[in-house]
């Protein structure tokens, strides 16, 4: 049978869906699957290829976007048919004149997105606000107020360094956490992704290397991969990642910058000592190495604030700093702050004008008047409460489940769970759907395939009800897990 011919390899760094996508694709081109062929079923071909119907998912899907197949409702999933063309015309093969890198993108970031879309499901995958502490009322009353006594806003244009009194105001929001940054030192961007991007696209080329954590953030290293650079990672302990190892790469490799999420990690929830962040910091400056510093969620902290930041603790401004108001506000608002040395900011924004003129105004507005207002510092604190209230319940939960061993942190929004030895997060995923509960798999969080026995929880959205349901089910997808057919 041809589908046995393919060949998927634990062992290989490739993602088990990208093989199978790539060696589908390599048929289609050999003319191997003729266009108009019927694949079978997604659970039929887990069972020929013996991975799990989720790893078939993303490669049907990843396969879908490269045009090599197509699926009808009702009907299955079948190899594409090329356009009808005159005998004059030769039919294009787009992909091959692309020149940015879309390979090395997860889609596992869809399939998380796709979960919070679903409102059958308990969402622990993705981050969202909890609703009794949704800001939506107020920041939206908020922003109605401050365009009534300003209505000339609206019609003033932005600057693609961000609309100037929201940085005057972000300034000094920067300065209670510890960061004295100039307002030149200082740009808006539409999210924290288009700041690693931006990043990216400055530092990095082919062939080029970056330093990041693994298990760490997803979609930056799809962002660092789009460019061509080569992405080397380092692993955790309790102190965050091992800076030792970072040394012994950087007198190996021409490394352009170090990524780290060193507050409340995603996925780990971990939070880096001071005094390996200080030594992180001499290393940086001893190899003359940036450091970019992404920090989401370090204002919810639940018992006390938690170490200086690492653009605070910067003397020789070797820190690229990163703070998004995803995870405090809600996390489609899509306004985050950029904070370099003036030569990095000028270059950002001249490459920033190529692809978005300037942010959004409008919610540049609404954000800048829910800062001037004191609002954000009495939101947070109300989220910090709430947050708090559901990890404690986490605990209680948890005291009777052993198949679920958890890293509590200090603060932010994520659990970092191991499940029993001998368990695919992956496989246990495609079983907790169906019961109706999501999460991440540990192996969708590393850019090489490790943490296969541990999850990912994302908290801060169900309420409490839901959350001890949702934690309920995973712990029944667990113990069915060796029952469970294919």
């Amino acid at each position: 049978m041809l589908w046995e011919q393919i060949i998927v390899d634990t062992e290989d760094r490739i993602p088990l869906y990208k093989q199978i996508s790539q060696q589908f694709e390599q048929m289609v081109h050999e003319g191997r699957l003729k266009p108009g062929v019927r694949l079978p079923s997604e659970r039929k071909m887990a069972e020929i290829l013996r991975v799990s119907r989720m790893t078939l998912t993303l490669a049907y899907e990843e396969m879908k976007s490269r045009g090599i197949v197509r699926s009808q409702q009702g009907s299955g999933t079948f190899i594409m048919k090329g356009p009808r063309i005159d005998t004059s015309e030769q039919a294009i093969t787009w992909h091959t004149n692309f020149a940015y890198q879309t390979d090395s993108v997860n889609l596992a970031m869809e399939e998380i997105m796709r979960f919070g879309r679903d409102s059958n499901l308990i969402h622990l995958a993705g981050v969202g606000t909890a609703a009794e502490v949704h800001p939506g009322i107020d920041f939206s009353q908020c922003f109605a107020e401050h365009l009534r006594k300003n209505p000339i806003l609206l019609q003033l244009p932005a600057p693609t360094k961000g609309y100037e009194p929201l940085i005057h105001e972000v300034q000094s929001w920067l300065q209670d956490g510890g960061i004295l940054a100039e307002e030149k030192e200082i740009m808006i961007v539409s999210g924290a992704m288009q700041g690693l991007d931006l990043i990216s696209r400055l530092f990095l080329g082919p062939d080029d290397y970056v330093i990041m954590e693994d298990p760490g953030f997803l979609a930056a290293s799809d962002a660092f991969a789009a460019t061509g650079a080569k992405i080397l990672r380092i692993t955790h302990d309790r102190e965050g990642i091992k800076v030792d190892s970072i040394e012994n790469l950087l007198m190996q490799f021409p490394v352009k910058f170090i990524y780290i999420n060193p507050t409340f990690h995603n996925p780990t929830g971990i939070t880096m000592s001071l005094q390996r962040r200080k030594k992180l910091l001499e290393i940086a400056k001893k190899y003359r190495v940036p450091i970019v510093e992404d920090d989401p969620n370090s204002l919810l902290y639940y018992k006390r604030k938690p170490v200086p930041s690492f653009k605070s603790l910067d003397k020789d401004h070797l820190v690229i700093h990163l703070q998004s108001f995803s995870k405090y506000l809600f996390p489609t608002i899509r306004v985050a702050v950029l904070v370099a040395p003036v030569g990095i900011i000028s270059n950002l924004v001249k490459i920033k004008q190529r692809v978005d003129l300037h942010s959004n105004n409008l919610t540049q507005i609404a954000v800048h008047g829910y800062l001037a207002e004191g609002r954000l510092h009495k939101h947070v604190k109300k989220l910090r409460e709430a947050y708090d209230i559901r990890l404690a319940l986490i605990k209680k939960i948890l005291s009777n489940k052993p198949n679920l061993e958890c890293v509590f942190p200090d603060g932010g929004v994520f659990l970092w769970c191991k499940i029993p030895k001998g368990i695919s997060s992956e496989r246990l995923l495609e079983i907790a759907l169906k019961k109706g509960v999501s999460f991440v798999p540990g192996s969708w969080m590393s850019g090489v395939g490790m943490y296969e026995n541990y999850i990912r929880l994302a908290f801060t959205h169900p309420p409490p009800e839901a959350l001890e349901k949702g934690i309920d089910l995973i712990d029944q997808a667990i113990n069915e897990y060796y029952s469970y057919q294919y």
